[in-house]
């Protein structure tokens, strides 16, 4: 691309996104919040989309619209966000001509049917309490669908001429488009031609939209408030009001956006471009996020299901389904007849003193739920295989990788892969196909493998920060004390610890007797989770697991936090700010990593310590996350934070060498 005349052609084939100009250096901080954004857009969405059509109270015209509201959303964030966060991440600046103009229609289209439908939602609300003996014949299901019919096409129509115009129009100065998506005038500013026409018909498009809609919505609600106000109490003015808080709220987080980036185009000439492009961005992706929020908080039928699906309760079933069955009982009982196959049920499970196999719950009370419990996690999982799995073949392909920083993150993923894989997919089998079913043996190398392998971990973070502290604090010599023997020694110590100070787990867990029961409240075999089975005086598990804790946990964020303090005392000896921020931006991955590695222990330990009136469920899902969290967000950080990585990755996705 480098080689290419960029600045003198008449029909690219080809646009450049610049992302956010000015900002290149922070565009793998600006992407997290945009992802977070979208990750919380994709989910809120969809389950308003399942609520609403597996709760038969919701089908009606309020809920109908709603639910166009969440496939507008869905497809307006996911037509910018994915090509938004390559630029982000992987430098994918390049779009096609044809994509780039495809991408302009989809976002015009989306934002004009989105205003459409809250115009709909807003006659909803005026019919509904103006007239409300005439709701259900006024807004009956073929209304709906004319008024649903008319929005797409209104949509669909005048945001037609917006590729059709700048399709046409010759391109000689530049393709490089200063923006991180193909915006309509960005675009057609790029033409070496009279444009008038296409920002003629931009203001046209937009006053016949924005204009009207907000027009007919003011006229709704101000017939609504005229209703209101003539109620006789003031609590009936405040519950018939309350029924429009969620669609003021979604006009609000439409709207107000889409003002202040109007207002900021058309007079902030001072303001910096980047904070223009920032504000287009926010507009486009922050309703998709606030609109499922709003109504899962606001309306009290979809609130009811979420709690439904996620809280304590107890499942009545008379008879089976499948081959579960179900019993009145309390949410987590010791009689789980509820749980267990039928193949169990004559078993006694309740006196035994060798059992063979263990029962693991997943996460008691929330067993309806398994199903998209299981959804993140096996998204993390994903991730958490592929992230890894990338980071080695990356090091081992690039020789400028081959040195201590790298060799100790080849075993961090190893590590990770490990860790993820011990868990992982026996927990899914037990949310997807209710295998809850473990064998003693099994059982206990599972126990085994979390805890050398987290213990390992934490080994793996202090050696990385060793590294740090001898490349920032005596440079000099970091080649001649970090040698391969010696990473090989630090490696090796790292491991042995692991494995000697976790044998005894399995050992001393395989000597009690189990005559409680063989009932894990668990998604995997926790080691306190198994003894606490056991009916015998287990002090001795318990005193030395805490041993175990204080001497892993304690010593590694001793000498990490002695790491960082002469770290952070030689970087301030630096005499240059920017000398300090560089050195400093070299420990950005190892603190990331760190953070998400020992702040989900700190709080699954708090929660176990002080969260006695916690749920149990919520107890579980901590601990599940805070085996799950690093493996996943470890590649993600390195591969970010590391230029080598992210060029590498980059020139795999690309086919192009940086």
């Amino acid at each position: 691309m480098l080689d290419s005349n960029t600045t003198d052609f008449t029909n690219p084939s080809t646009f450049i996104l610049l992302g956010i100009p000015g900002l290149e250096r922070a565009h793998v901080w600006i992407s997290i919040p945009f992802c977070t954004m979208y990750i919380i857009a994709i989910l809120g969405n969809f389950t308003i989309l399942f609520i609403v059509k597996m709760e038969q109270s919701l089908h009606e015209p309020m809920y109908y619209f709603l639910c166009m509201l969440a496939v507008t959303d869905l497809v307006m964030s996911t037509s910018t966000l994915p090509k938004m966060l390559s630029i982000f991440w992987f430098n994918s600046r390049e779009i096609s001509f044809r994509a780039c103009l495809t991408q302009m229609y989809f976002l015009h289209c989306f934002s004009a049917m989105e205003s459409g439908i809250l115009v709909a939602m807003a006659f909803d609300r005026y019919v509904a309490i103006c007239h409300p003996l005439r709701h259900s014949t006024t807004l009956t299901d073929s209304v709906l669908a004319k008024i649903g019919l008319a929005v797409v096409l209104r949509s669909g129509i005048l945001a037609l001429p917006y590729p059709f115009l700048a399709r046409r129009w010759p391109y000689c100065r530049t393709n490089i488009i200063p923006h991180s998506y193909c915006e309509h005038i960005a675009v057609v500013n790029l033409a070496c031609t009279d444009i008038r026409i296409s920002s003629y018909y931009g203001l046209f498009d937009l006053c016949s939209v924005i204009g009207m809609d907000v027009f007919f919505i003011t006229v709704s609600y101000t017939q609504i408030l005229r209703a209101i106000f003539r109620l006789p109490t003031k609590d009936a003015r405040l519950k018939t009001f309350g029924t429009c808080i969620s669609h003021l709220c979604a006009i609000s987080a439409l709207y107000i956006p889409d003002f202040f980036s109007s207002l900021t185009h058309r007079f902030g000439h001072n303001v910096p471009l980047h904070f223009l492009i920032l504000i287009a961005n926010l507009y486009l992706v922050v309703p998709p996020v606030l609109h499922p929020i709003i109504y899962g908080v606001r309306t009290k039928q979809i609130r009811g299901r979420l709690l439904q699906l996620f809280t304590h309760k107890a499942w009545t079933h008379t008879g089976s389904c499948g081959n579960i069955r179900y019993m009145q009982e309390t949410p987590f009982c010791l009689r789980v007849g509820h749980l267990l196959p039928d193949s169990m049920l004559d078993s006694k499970i309740t006196n035994f003193t060798k059992t063979s196999t263990f029962i693991l719950l997943g996460i008691p009370g929330q067993e309806v739920a398994h199903v998209w419990i299981s959804i993140p996690f096996c998204t993390m999982y994903i991730i958490a295989i592929l992230g890894n799995f990338t980071i080695l073949f990356i090091v081992k392909r690039e020789p400028r990788l081959h040195g201590p920083m790298y060799y100790f993150l080849c075993m961090l993923a190893v590590t990770d892969l490990v860790l993820s894989t011990s868990i992982l997919p026996k927990m899914l089998a037990i949310f997807w196909f209710n295998s809850r079913e473990i064998n003693f043996s099994a059982c206990l190398t599972q126990l085994y493998f979390i805890h050398c392998f987290s213990a390992m971990e934490s080994g793996i973070y202090v050696a990385m920060a060793f590294d740090r502290y001898v490349a920032i604090c005596d440079p000099l010599r970091h080649s001649t004390i970090l040698t391969n023997p010696m990473v090989v020694k630090i490696g090796l110590a790292v491991v042995l610890r692991g494995i000697m100070l976790i044998l005894p787990y399995p050992l001393l867990a395989k000597q009690w007797p189990y005559c409680r029961t063989n009932i894990i409240p668990h998604s995997y075999c926790e080691h306190i989770a198994v003894v606490k089975l056991a009916c015998a005086d287990i002090r001795i598990s318990s005193y030395y697991s805490l041993s175990v804790a204080f001497f892993v946990i304690g010593l590694d964020v001793f000498f990490i936090t002695m790491s960082y303090t002469q770290i952070l005392r030689a970087i301030f000896s630096l005499p240059t700010k920017e000398a300090r921020l560089k050195t400093f931006g070299t420990c950005g991955s190892h603190l990331c990593a760190i953070l998400a590695f020992y702040i989900p222990t700190l709080f699954s330990s708090l929660l176990h310590r002080f969260g006695h009136n916690v749920s149990l469920h919520l107890h579980i899902l901590i601990a599940n996350m805070y085996l799950l969290v690093p493996p996943a967000l470890n590649p993600i950080i390195y591969g970010m934070r590391s230029k080598q990585i992210c060029n590498r990755l980059l020139w795999l996705i690309i086919r192009k060498g940086t």
